[in-house]
């Protein structure tokens, strides 16, 4: 098992149209490689923590990088793992403004999931750093 913590900047500004579509595929692409993770975005940076079986997580980061949407991808994280941090989530997601993401199924339904986490994985710490850092707090 393998966890792999990226951050990178979009290229413009993204709408929620297309965060919607980014979260779509991500979850189409996590599934077919049996990826759980959580996909963070705020005024133009994203972050994503992905995790699975080593070579799954290594063809999806291929993929990632590749990716025309994001820019100046940066590997925070690349490790070994004993067992999933995120189990439930084919792609746990979290933008700035939730109004039209909330009925997408895999929302992230509050940052407070992380937050309150008790994990001290290093994954889980940098999310919650990124979430602190961005006031990125959203709760339902």
């Amino acid at each position: 098992m393998k966890q792999i913590v990226y951050i990178s900047s979009a290229v413009r500004l993204m709408q929620d149209n297309e965060l919607l579509a980014i979260l779509k595929s991500a979850q189409k692409n996590n599934k077919a490689y049996n990826i759980t993770g959580v996909l963070l975005y705020s005024g133009g940076t994203f972050i994503q923590a992905i995790e699975g079986e080593a070579k799954d997580v290594d063809k999806l980061y291929d993929i990632v990088d590749l990716d025309p949407r994001h820019k100046s991808l940066i590997k925070l994280l690349d490790k070994s793992l004993t067992e999933r941090n995120f189990p439930d989530w084919s792609m746990g997601f979290a933008a700035v403004d939730e109004d039209n993401t909330k009925e997408i199924a895999g929302f992230l339904g509050s940052t407070d999931e992380i937050l309150n986490s008790e994990n001290n994985n290093a994954a889980v710490n940098i999310l919650k750093t990124f979430i602190t850092t961005n006031n990125l707090v959203i709760t339902h």
